[in-house]
């Protein structure tokens, strides 16, 4: 089976995990708020992050491109984005403690195991959805450390999540604006695409004509299409209203 990707939607799968990294990072709770309102917050923008990652993956697969017609069970691919919005609002929420002090490294590395967790059931939840006249079979070594880059996102994004809160007065006495977001918020979204693109390097597909891909609920090819464009749009839609949102509450704070 001849396996191939379209380019122009592996740069906008990497710019759409750039764009919501940037959104999350750009508006995390100051841990000098109330604890309910910092979790709210928190959980919120985890939840923002958990659908970048999906987004980033269901574009990813669309720029996966086979000789073989794939459509994708709708159920199953509704199903994935669960994993990825509750893993990421519950491993965000958890670091903000009663005391509203720094977590310890243990509640840190508890949260980026969760988060990792569900970036990797999203993906390969996401993978299961695919029906073709083929057989998925996985490298298990691939497998591995797509899970472990997760684990390495994870921890990464939030290392910046307490950096970027605990230095916030530290960065405005000198003067850093929001653009000082952009490099880690680069380096996000190139590392959870990295483990999106090492989860596919870790698939084989075996031609099997006795398998099915019929069904009542199916995605064709021109329903992908479209539902990768609405998670783009709404994913840069949801970014701009979330910086838009941060410019007006620097505003009112000078």
């Amino acid at each position: 089976m001849h396996l191939s990707y379209n380019l122009n939607f592996v740069a906008l799968s990497v710019l759409m995990a750039i764009i919501g990294s940037y959104a999350v990072l750009a508006f995390l709770p100051s841990f000098t708020q109330k604890e309910n309102d910092a979790r709210f917050t928190a959980l919120i923008m985890g939840i923002l992050m958990g659908l970048t990652i999906w987004t980033m993956h269901f574009i990813g697969m669309k720029a996966f491109t086979t000789t073989e017609e794939i459509y994708y069970d709708i159920f199953i691919t509704i199903l994935s984005i669960l994993p990825a919005a509750l893993g990421s609002g519950v491993a965000f929420s958890l670091l903000i403690s009663k005391t509203m002090k720094p977590p310890s490294k243990k509640r840190l590395l508890i949260s980026s195991l969760i988060l990792a967790s569900s970036i990797s059931l999203m993906h390969y939840t996401g993978m299961a959805a695919m029906m073709m006249h083929a057989r998925i079979s996985y490298n298990y070594f691939l497998v591995i450390l797509s899970i472990v880059v997760a684990f390495s996102a994870s921890y990464l994004s939030l290392t910046y999540f307490l950096n970027l809160n605990f230095l916030r007065q530290v960065l405005r006495q000198s003067r850093i604006e929001k653009h000082g977001k952009i490099f880690p918020a680069v380096l996000m979204g190139f590392t959870i695409s990295l483990m999106h693109y090492i989860g596919m390097m870790s698939t084989n597909f075996i031609p099997d004509s006795t398998l099915s891909k019929s069904g009542e609920l199916l995605l064709n090819e021109y329903h992908t299409y479209a539902l990768a464009f609405y998670c783009a749009f709404m994913l840069i839609l949801t970014s701009l209203f979330v910086s838009v949102t941060v410019g007006l509450q620097s505003y009112v704070e000078k």
